[in-house]
């Protein structure tokens, strides 16, 4: 007997929570699951990714809370077996209307984020802390993509362990080597990729630029795009640093460049590393708060380096794009532990479970 699961995401925009739900839309099984996917807002770049049997309802709202009245008619019209939400703001919003529906209807939230941290850049950190703390555990499960996030929420939440499962991020394999291979005229030898903001950290790879003899690609868009510039012109390498902006194809970048870096501050569980292995492509990280030591493993997929310490990174970027390589031992072992139909193999077996 097939179960009926309600999707409910913002959008279908460029972020990776929207990348890991196409991803589950697209294999999750058809005999087992009737799927329906309702959208705050019917709009981004993953639309075109949903597979055509997927039934979409447009809330026609901008933000989550305006849209908690429909919501309720939604859960009700539909009468589904399950509810699965992703993302801050919408998971805190269906975990506070949760008890007034049936329990014959599991509610899953997908955590994106590291809450603790994450709380701490919002205008009311006390009130997230607060909402986290008293609401999140009425969840019958949440999914979190890394031991980290697990712990977190458990530490800082008093989330039960027994609620909460990890499940990393799924990489769709056949579908980044087919885009991987389209031609690219742009030289590539570093790369990083990710919004603009303070937390995704861009400036550390600028820094040492001048001390470092490549030049730097940028894929992303954001806020902090004007004070890279500036820095980039206060430190003379403007002219090897090329930003390029929001691409609907990273993957092409990817495969040719040198090495992929990653400076954040904090990250849940990063795709972009994942994508860049399955590219055969290595990386050099900071060892940040997060999933990214969950994934990097020094001299197998890449480095890691302290975070914060860029000598290290420096030195790091230096060794890693000079030694060989073998990128299908990368390939290989990236798609053993991340591959769509393992990682979907373990979703459908908690949804057909629960």
């Amino acid at each position: 007997m097939k179960k009926k699961i309600l999707f409910i995401v913002p959008s279908m925009r460029g972020g990776g929570s929207e990348r890991v739900i196409s991803i589950i839309l697209k294999h999750l099984s058809r005999e087992k699951f009737d799927i329906t996917l309702a959208l705050l807002k019917k709009e981004g770049k993953y639309l075109d990714d949903l597979p055509t049997d997927i039934k979409i309802i447009d809330l026609e709202v901008t933000q989550a809370r305006f849209a908690l009245v429909k919501i309720i008619k939604l859960i009700l019209s539909q009468k589904p077996d399950i509810v699965f939400s992703t993302l801050g703001y919408l998971n805190i919003l269906i975990s506070i209307i949760r008890p007034f529906f049936s329990k014959n209807i599991k509610f899953i939230a997908r955590e994106s984020s590291i809450v603790s941290i994450q709380n701490k850049q919002e205008k009311y950190p006390k009130l997230f802390d607060f909402l986290f703390k008293n609401f999140y555990k009425n969840f019958d499960l949440i999914i979190s993509q890394s031991n980290y996030m697990k712990n977190d929420l458990v530490q800082n939440y008093n989330i039960d362990s027994d609620k909460i499962e990890v499940i990393n991020n799924p990489i769709d394999l056949e579908n980044i080597s087919k885009l991987s291979n389209e031609k690219l005229d742009e030289k590539i030898e570093l790369l990083a990729v990710g919004r603009l903001d303070k937390n995704k950290n861009f400036k550390d790879i600028i820094t040492i630029l001048p001390n470092l003899n490549f030049t730097l690609t940028i894929l992303g868009e954001g806020k902090e795009k004007e004070s890279l510039l500036n820095l980039a012109k206060q430190l003379k390498v403007e002219d090897r640093v090329k930003f390029l902006g929001f691409q609907s194809n990273p993957y092409k970048y990817m495969k040719n460049a040198k090495v992929l870096i990653l400076t954040s501050k904090y990250e849940g569980f990063p795709n972009v590393i994942l994508e860049a292995n399955a590219c055969g492509t290595p990386i050099v990280a900071y060892d940040c708060a997060g999933g990214t030591a969950e994934i990097v493993e020094n001299g197998v997929n890449g480095y890691l380096v302290e975070c914060g310490d860029i000598n290290e990174l420096k030195k790091q970027i230096k060794i890693t794009s000079r030694y060989k390589w073998d990128k299908n031992s990368i390939i290989n072992q990236i798609n053993s532990k991340y591959s769509s139909q393992k990682i979907i193999l373990k979703y459908e077996k908690i949804l057909y479970g629960l």
